[in-house]
């Protein structure tokens, strides 16, 4: 998903996991299917109360959990980065996430 996740009624000192991977069912949090890639979720402690959050969706921010907008290029630098990924001959069907460029297969 390019773009954020507008997650509301975070209480402060609430913990939660962020998914890095892109790979979770729950977005913005990590459900667990990260497992097998070399992805971690972010452990993020809340540290306001506020209604709304924008939480970053395309895992390329530079500000996490937050969204900083970087999405906006990030269809074009993906597929840069794809095609120049060292580990592209990994990216076969049976690989699940390529923790280099976050190629994923069409499923």
């Amino acid at each position: 998903m390019y773009g954020p996740c507008s997650v509301a009624n975070l209480v402060k000192g609430d913990i939660k996991y962020w998914c890095t991977c892109g790979l979770s069912k729950t977005q913005p949090w990590c459900d667990g299917s990260h497992k097998g890639t070399g992805f971690k979720p972010l452990k993020w402690t809340v540290s306001k109360s506020q209604t709304r959050f924008q939480i970053c969706a395309c895992k390329y921010t530079k500000d996490p959990p937050y969204c900083d907008a970087t999405h906006t290029n990030v269809p074009c630098n993906i597929l840069e980065q794809q095609q120049s990924c060292d580990r592209k001959q990994l990216h076969i069907q049976d690989c699940k996430l390529c923790t280099s460029c976050r190629w994923v297969p069409d499923f």
